[in-house]
Order: C-alpha cells, then sequence, then structure tokens
C-alpha cells in the first residue's frame, strides 16, 4: 500500500478536474490515462494507486459523479 501514491491522486484530482465536472466516461478515461501519466513522470508506479483505489478509469467516474453532486 502506498500512502505516496493517494497523496499523489488526490492532489492530481484537485488541480486537474475542474470543480463541476459531469460524469463522463469520455472525460473520465482522458483524466485517468493523463493521471496515470503524470504519476509516472513523477516518479509513481501505477500500481502504488491502484493498490489503494482500484481501476484508475473507476476511480475518475466516481471523482466525475461526485463532483457533478455538488
Amino acid at each position: 500500500m502506498s500512502a505516496r501514491g493517494i497523496e499523489f491522486l488526490q492532489k492530481w484530482v484537485e488541480e486537474n478536474v475542474p470543480p463541476f465536472s459531469r460524469a463522463d466516461p469520455a472525460l473520465a478515461a482522458k483524466l485517468a490515462e493523463q493521471a496515470t501519466a503524470d504519476a509516472i513522470k513523477a516518479g509513481i508506479r501505477p500500481e502504488e494507486i491502484s493498490e489503494e483505489v482500484g481501476s484508475m478509469l473507476t476511480t475518475m467516474l466516481e471523482v466525475l459523479d461526485h463532483r457533478d453532486t455538488e
């Protein structure tokens, strides 16, 4: 388990996901791809994040769904 991976993802979401995004599968896929690429650039293996949250795509769908209801 990686606290570093979760901290990265939380910060990444705050900085990269618009606050009033809609739960759109295409946007979620794009965000998941970009978050994974940025994690790799930051020296964080995708597994460090997925061990905690599972699928990055599913996580981004949940983030967008949550933001859509705010």
